[in-house]
């Protein structure tokens, strides 16, 4: 609390009231990166650092060493000091491979794998983290100890998923799934699982803080964050993308929050991949009317086609046949139309 404050000063004084050295330097390192993204004191930093170092460099158990090592290099890394960010991380490594205890071994180098992605490297971290894996299930011990490796691995996984964007966030929360969903630990399962269509549906303005909005419920306060950090033809798909969640979870506002979004947007600057994607989300939406008029603005052959064909059975679910007709016939490609017809059959039939 009293580094979120700004008491950099107080907060560094109690530092050394704490007995845990991995806690001295969590708390050191959290000094460090909140000076460092607020403006603070910066000539601090060094100093600090170097007492985080000297901490980590004195303890003895390669485990406890590894990862203080890893607290290290990921903040190093948030501070754009790659190279002494990955030294930390090789020197983690190292002090990981000392332990003997295969369950324990799995478990650091998990805790290593989460702080390679917060620091900014998904791919590294995803590797560590099924090394991680493969080590604890290889463990010539009981299935219980086994279970309890895996599950930590499960929750680091998606912890990791939490911090990251949507596009790099999937990965992580599969294979947390994957864990929980086969470990038979349900509600943890269906969370995550709540978590990927969320990463899914809100994906390219899929910031974390925006996701965890959504995920509460506070729709507003996620709209406001896009509202600050996008405008134009980005603004606009965040807008819509927040409506499709909402959707989805029977918040009907989304009408409101879909109409709001084309009111805002200002002379916007569509690409082509805009078009398409802002035609997907509207027909998704339910509005059919605003996706026929992007969805004929498309100038790919091959993805108008698509566009025109998904707002056609979205129509013969509602069976308006009328309006279905008109659109089939402007479907340009005929293969694409051929198939439309084909699954138009298949709905008429089930109705």
């Amino acid at each position: 609390m009293l580094v979120e404050r700004g008491y950099y000063e107080e907060a560094l004084a109690k530092v050394y009231e704490i007995e845990d050295p991995i806690e001295q330097v969590q708390v050191l390192t959290k000094i460090v990166v909140t000076i460092y993204q607020h403006d603070g004191p910066m000539e601090w930093i060094p100093s600090i650092m170097e007492d985080a170092m000297y901490i980590a460099k004195k303890l003895r158990d390669p485990a406890n060493k590894a990862v203080a090592y890893s607290i290290i290099a990921s903040t190093l890394a948030i501070m754009e000091y790659e190279e002494d960010a990955m030294d930390f991380f090789n020197r983690a490594i190292d002090e990981a491979n000392e332990i003997e205890s295969p369950i324990e071994k799995g478990m650091v180098l998990s805790t290593l794998a989460y702080h390679l992605a917060i620091a900014g490297y998904p791919d590294n971290a995803l590797e560590i983290f099924n090394i991680a894996f493969d080590t604890i299930i290889g463990a010539e011990t009981s299935y219980t100890h086994k279970v309890d490796g895996i599950l930590r691995i499960g929750d680091l996984l998606e912890k990791a998923g939490d911090t990251l964007p949507s596009n790099e966030a999937m990965d992580f929360y599969k294979m947390a799934f994957d864990i929980f969903d086969k470990l038979h630990v349900n509600q943890r399962a269906a969370i995550v699982e709540k978590k990927i269509e969320l990463a899914k549906t809100v994906y390219d303005v899929g910031l974390p803080q925006i996701r965890a909005a959504l995920l509460k419920g506070k729709n507003h306060y996620a709209l406001a964050i896009i509202k600050k950090k996008y405008s134009g033809v980005m603004r606009l798909i965040g807008e819509l993308e927040v409506a499709l969640w909402m959707k989805r979870v029977n918040n009907m506002e989304y009408l409101d929050v879909v109409d709001k979004a084309f009111e805002c947007c200002e002379s916007p600057r569509f690409t082509d991949v805009n078009v398409q994607h802002i035609a997907r989300l509207l027909t998704e939406l339910g509005n059919l009317r605003r996706a026929l008029k992007f969805a004929k603005e498309i100038q790919n052959i091959h993805k108008r086609s698509e566009a025109l064909k998904a707002i056609a059975l979205e129509l013969v679910r509602r069976k308006k046949f009328e309006e279905v007709k008109k659109i089939i016939e402007s479907i340009p490609d005929p293969k694409i139309r051929e198939e439309a017809l084909n699954e138009i059959g298949t709905i008429e039939e089930s109705q």
